[in-house]
């Protein structure tokens, strides 16, 4: 038998475990998704800067990661209940949230909450939300793109997401409206962010240019596709040119993305405290403090005590129980598939 200490990390383990089918369901519906793709780099990023920032045998169990197991538990039993994969997978995610706040950073004074920010950009949102995403920035950049051929002097029709050369008709929508490369540039936003361990404020416009580059960089696909046709008659809307001008859009984006948090870092610089020895040093400028909290994390220098959970006194208890849903809730899934 392992020792009682562990028993809460098996808790938790079995209650993963528990989620295992609709999760990998959800999984391969990600999967047919072509600009979801991205997935399973987003999941390796994250168990690889978890493990290795993760401060080793130090665990802070507050009330809100409670709350989170028995939200995400309510989840489980409604996905289950309802055959939701994505409300099961949801679930999981929050598992995955009580566990990062629960951990903290090895080299800075904060849990490794922001480490969720790469898990969470692989959830589908409800309503065919992307879809509708999806539509709305093919119909963006179809009339941007168009807009900018007509003031370069290459005349052609527009029809909804369809451009009409002599020749030649290009469908946006299946052939060059890079829609893929949005959410997979959002993702390397998302890298940058738990990289570099961004604040919020700071992570919010990160992903706003994140978002802007991919449709910028769409835009140029779109023209360039064009032009292409239109001076040289080569067609670089489908096969190989196709994916290799998608690839070094792609590139150019990300690197777009890493030039506008460079800048962002500039302007979000932590300010040094200037107190001196005496007098002065008696004083603290209230807005260097409120700045330096907003955007800058503060690297550790006391070592920590783990705090147990709440819990830790019915760990035999908070075992057998998690064994019970994890052999209760994969059987159960497993019947519903």
């Amino acid at each position: 038998m392992p020792p009682a200490s562990r028993y809460p990390v098996i808790a938790l383990i079995l209650l993963a475990t528990a989620h295992l089918p609709f999760v990998t369901l959800q999984c391969q519906r990600l999967w047919s998704l072509e600009y979801y793709q991205f997935f399973p780099f987003a999941f390796g990023a994250f168990a690889f800067l978890f493990r290795q920032r993760m401060l080793r045998g130090v665990v802070r169990w507050d009330l809100l990661c409670t709350l989170l197991v028995i939200l995400d538990l309510l989840l489980l039993a409604g996905g289950i209940w309802k055959t939701s994969p994505l409300a099961v997978y949801s679930g999981a995610l929050l598992l995955c949230l009580a566990v990062c706040r629960a951990c903290v950073d090895a080299e800075y004074e904060c849990s490794l909450s922001y480490l969720f920010l790469l898990p969470l950009i692989t959830l589908r949102p409800p309503l065919l939300y992307d879809e509708k995403v999806i539509h709305w920035l093919q119909s963006v950049t179809t009339r941007v793109g168009s807009l900018l051929l007509n003031h370069a002097g290459f005349l052609h029709l527009r029809e909804g997401n369809i451009l009409q050369f002599p020749g030649k008709r290009f469908l946006v929508e299946e052939a060059c409206s890079g829609v893929q490369s949005l959410f997979t540039v959002l993702f390397l936003a998302c890298l940058i962010i738990c990289g570099y361990r961004r604040r919020w404020l700071h992570a919010a416009v990160v992903l706003a240019s994140g978002f802007a580059v991919a449709g910028l960089m769409n835009v140029l696909r779109i023209c360039a596709i064009s032009v292409a046709w239109s001076e040289f008659q080569w067609d670089l809307s489908i096969g190989w040119q196709h994916d290799a001008l998608g690839y070094a859009a792609l590139a150019t984006a990300a690197g777009l993305v890493l030039s506008a948090d460079a800048l962002m870092e500039f302007f979000f610089e932590s300010v040094p405290d200037t107190r001196g020895s005496g007098v002065s040093f008696l004083f603290r400028n209230p807005f260097i403090v409120f700045w330096n909290r907003i955007f800058r994390l503060r690297r550790r220098t006391a070592t920590l005590q783990s705090a147990a959970p709440a819990v830790a006194g019915y760990s035999s208890l908070l075992l057998t129980a998690a064994a019970v849903v994890c052999v209760c809730s994969v059987t159960l899934q497993l019947m519903a598939l």
